[in-house]
């Protein structure tokens, strides 16, 4: 690969009312001198000039004012010319920037990593310099959809490999280890897909790594890079100077070697992109699809969170699934919890319902043809059903929030892209004159880290929570369009329609979760506690209800963190034991030995049959571990009384500090802001404005007008602000009013049994229908095992019968 240097750079470019990054400034330092000090700042490499003046005249000279003599109409007249010289000076910089030749440049760094490992042998591959060497680009596109345009092209397409798979790795700040499993597990799957395709197939794949920020990178990370051969900082140093660098790419194939002495991973061909700014995910997900993928055109894209482990066949299955069946346009892999601790609640509870949610929830989706979510930890898509097309397609969907500013979003449409990949499930749903499908794949495993503590949990489920509810109304609201604008089957239609109509279901059952947790508690204490001992029962409701009334306080006052921590684990572990001990008065109710009278006689009751108590438990909590079982999940069984445990917490907790934070556009979790929206920003001022504003003006400075200028901005962001958490309050408000209006009626107008009785006819109707769809997705899946199973023995019986013949034929030639 030729070295490349980077072109010479105009060092004095600048403009007053072009972009951003060519600035000219006139800042006077002094109002009591006749002789005032002035800074001219000139753009490209930012370098400054500083004199005593009053104007600048053409040809450059700095002369006092009070020399010359000039009158403020000459002044500003010179201010004019200054101006148009200076854009043309811009438009000449500029012309020279865009002739400037790419920086580029290869060296044996892969070769030397691999040299410097001790105790292990050279890699199976090392004689051309796709092995050995590394090749580094400075890239300075701004927008990623002009990659190629610009003239930037990848070393894979250099190479002319055609690729298939393409997968990306997201990473923040996390520690080294963390990359590494995954890149082991990615590696260990490229070598089983050799297995199946054949031993060259890993030319057809393409690991990409994008870090959000250079700042903010562990130091660690890029030391591990290094000792792979994908990153040296004395190279990007050099190469990225004098060039406005948007992107470092680094290009590599890298052998790993395996745990086995000796044997290595089939090579992988690794991009990683280093982002100069730090954007946040959705950016670096702008990058891998608009810059790489519209490039390679690969057929399938693979999004892998850092630190998520891959089972050996889980891309494989992945890419399998799409394969069989070519409406399939996205497939979702089960997140399961790396290495679960049982004796934390928070970690063990977690596992339980993402098994559940996987076996139960995915399993029902995927037989409707439609799933909520395709979890940006560990998922895939055909580069088909989401690639924009003119303009139009999911893509450009699920990058709206980096368009647009926080004010043109609004609220609704800001909190509904903390879970933009449910936006893109739907429109890849809703496609314009498609029927694609998605697809849930069981074998398809990936274990990924979980928040360990109580306020790291509240963090993440916040974004979760009201993502999630603000995506759920979205689809639901325009759920038309699939009717409208697809070209599904009308049966597949009908089919969408029921699974929509249950989702609706489900939000108005969601939205009122709060108070019929309580109602539960009322009513199962109630019978228990009303008569036997009212006192312990008035001071369990009072406890209650000052525990939710202080976490409404602390979520709106408060975010979580060390100083809060205590009165949360507080809380949940409360709400825990009374969770607990509801639990088990209905356990001992189901033995027919306790009779419990109603709390208020003055209702009408409702006559409960013997075999209705214990069908009730059966669909509440049996159907859930049946459906387990037939999963062959038996580890629920380790977590279920942490689970239930933990239930108040998941809705008590999580479900106020969400619905308090409404106004929050954060993603949380790492401190990035999600909006961090590319909204107009001010233009430049010319310097005939600056200098007629300071000699017309006499008590105002051009100090004073950018102090204006800021002061409005601040104004503007503070009005945003102000608007959502209105929109906030009001919400929140009528969260807890409906709620309350909800509780008011349960407790004036129901009696215990009729509640109880409608609370398990409710459950047992949803676990009923998530159960039905965990059997059928078993039986599909069995099916088609079965019939993928008699196609491979025809095959082998044709092939047995036809070798005798063959055999003959060759005998006679």
């Amino acid at each position: 690969m030729q070295l490349l240097t980077p072109s010479k750079q105009v060092t004095k470019t600048t403009t007053c009312i072009c972009p951003a990054h060519v600035k000219t400034k006139l800042l006077v330092r002094s109002k009591s001198s006749q002789k005032s000090t002035t800074t001219v700042m000139l753009g490209g490499q930012r370098t400054a000039e500083k004199t005593t003046m009053s104007y600048v005249t053409f040809n450059g000279d700095l002369t006092p004012r009070a020399k010359q003599q000039l009158t403020t109409t000459e002044l500003i007249k010179r201010a004019e010319k200054l101006d148009y010289y200076l854009q043309l000076a811009y438009g000449y910089a500029k012309q020279i920037e865009d002739m400037a030749p790419i920086a580029t440049v290869s060296s044996p760094l892969v070769q030397h990593a691999w040299e410097c490992r001790r105790h292990v042998a050279p890699p199976p591959f090392r004689a051309s310099p796709e092995f050995t060497h590394m090749q580094y680009t400075a890239v300075r596109t701004q927008d990623p959809i002009n990659f190629s345009r610009d003239g930037y092209v990848l070393r894979v397409k250099e190479c002319g490999n055609d690729v298939k798979v393409f997968v990306t790795i997201t990473m923040y700040n996390e520690p080294a280890s963390q990359l590494e499993s995954t890149l082991v597990g990615l590696a260990k799957g490229i070598a089983y897909m050799c297995e199946q395709h054949g031993y060259d197939y890993w030319q057809h794949v393409v690991i990409s790594i994008v870090a959000d920020g250079r700042s903010k990178i562990n130091p660690s990370m890029l030391t591990y890079l290094s000792t792979l051969g994908c990153f040296d900082k004395p190279t990007m140093v050099q190469m990225s100077m004098g060039i406005a660098a948007e992107v470092h790419l680094f290009e590599a194939t890298v052998q790993m070697p395996t745990a086995t002495d000796g044997l290595f991973y089939p090579p992988m061909q690794v991009i990683f992109a280093l982002k100069e700014a730090n954007n946040g995910k959705l950016h670096s997900h702008l990058w891998f699809f608009n810059a790489f993928c519209e490039q390679l055109a690969p057929k399938y894209t693979v999004l892998v969170d850092v630190g998520t482990i891959p089972a050996e066949t889980s891309v494989y299955r992945l890419i399998r699934s799409m394969e069989r069946n070519a409406q399939i346009g996205g497939v979702a892999g089960e997140i399961a919890v790396d290495r679960p601790q049982f004796f934390n609640p928070v970690i063990a509870a977690q596992h339980f319902e993402y098994k559940i949610a996987n076996i139960m929830d995915a399993s029902l989706q995927s037989v409707f043809g439609f799933i909520g979510v395709l979890p940006g930890a560990f998922s895939a898509y055909r580069y088909q059903a989401i690639r924009a097309i003119d303009g139009e397609g999911p893509l450009v969907e699920y990058f709206k929030s980096l368009t647009a500013s926080k004010k043109e979003l609004g609220l609704f449409v800001g909190n509904m892209y903390l879970a933009e990949d449910r936006i893109l499930c739907f429109e890849i749903l809703a496609r314009r004159d498609c029927n694609w499908t998605m697809h849930y794949v069981k074998d398809a495993i990936a274990s990924t880290d979980v928040p360990e503590t109580l306020v790291d949990l509240i963090k993440q489920r916040r974004r979760w929570l009201n993502g999630s509810f603000f995506a759920g109304l979205f689809a639901i609201w325009n759920f038309g369009r699939v009717w409208r604008d697809t070209s599904h089957s009308f049966a597949r239609k009908c089919i969408f329609t029921l699974q929509f109509t249950y989702m609706a279901v489900l939000n108005v059952l969601n939205w009122f979760l709060l108070s019929n947790l309580f109602l539960a508690f009322y009513y199962i204490l109630s019978l228990a506690l009303f008569y036997r001992s009212p006192v312990l029962l008035r001071v369990t409701l009072t406890m209650y209800f000052v525990l939710v009334g202080s976490l409404i306080v602390f979520a709106l006052g408060n975010k979580p963190g060390r100083r809060t921590a205590g009165f949360y684990k507080v809380s949940s572990y409360i709400m825990g034991f009374i969770m607990l001990g509801a639990t088990a008065i209905s356990l001992f109710a189901l033995t027919g030995q306790v009779h419990f009278m109603d709390i208020r006689p003055d209702l009408v009751s409702c006559s409960v049959a013997d075999w209705e108590l214990p069908a009730g438990a059966v669909s509440s909590i049996g159907l859930v571990f049946l459906s387990a079982f037939s999963h062959g999940e038996f580890s629920i069984l380790a977590s279920t009384i942490q689970y239930y445990f933990m239930l108040p917490t998941f809705i008590n907790i999580l479900g106020i500090y969400a619905y308090s934070n409404l106004h929050d556009l954060s993603w949380g979790t790492k401190g990035i802001d999600s909006s961090h929206h590319s909204g107009g920003h001010t233009g430049g001022t010319s310097i005939k404005h600056m200098v007629a504003l300071q000699l017309n003006t006499a008590n105002l400075d051009v100090t004073m007008e950018a102090d204006k200028q800021k002061q409005s901005v601040a104004a503007e962001h503070e009005d945003v602000d102000s608007s959502f958490r209105v929109f906030r309050s009001v919400l929140l408000l009528t969260w807890l009013l409906s709620n309350g209006a909800w509780l008011y009626m349960a407790t004036s107008f129901i009696s215990c049994s009729c509640y109880l009785k409608y609370l398990s006819f409710t459950v047992a109707v949803v676990n009923i229908i998530r159960f039905f769809g965990a059997i059928v997705f078993l039986a599909f899946r069995i099916m088609r095992g079965a019939t993928q199973c008699a196609a491979k023995v025809c095959y082998l019986t044709a092939a047995a019968d036809c070798l005798p013949r063959f055999r003959q034929d060759t005998s006679n030639v």
